[in-house]
């Protein structure tokens, strides 16, 4: 697989291409419902704009989940 390096986004592209903070992101991501990044570099970490377009056009459950009473 060839990689074009438009396609290689750092933190604040993937922040501007999903409309959220940085912090969001990072949230997301520490959650597990974000996409792992491809590569962690000491500057951060790097996705594939692919990756990040597939995750936008998956639809997710909003909103909190609910607890369980015993």
């Amino acid at each position: 697989m060839q990689v074009e390096l438009d396609d290689i986004m750092g933190l604040s592209e993937v922040s501007e291409m999903v409309g959220k903070s940085k912090q969001y992101v990072k949230t997301y991501l520490e959650r597990g419902t974000f996409p792992e990044p491809v590569k962690e570099l000491a500057s951060g970490p790097l996705w594939l704009r692919d990756q990040i377009q597939e995750w936008m056009d998956t639809p997710r459950v909003r909103g909190r989940k609910k607890k369980e009473i015993d």
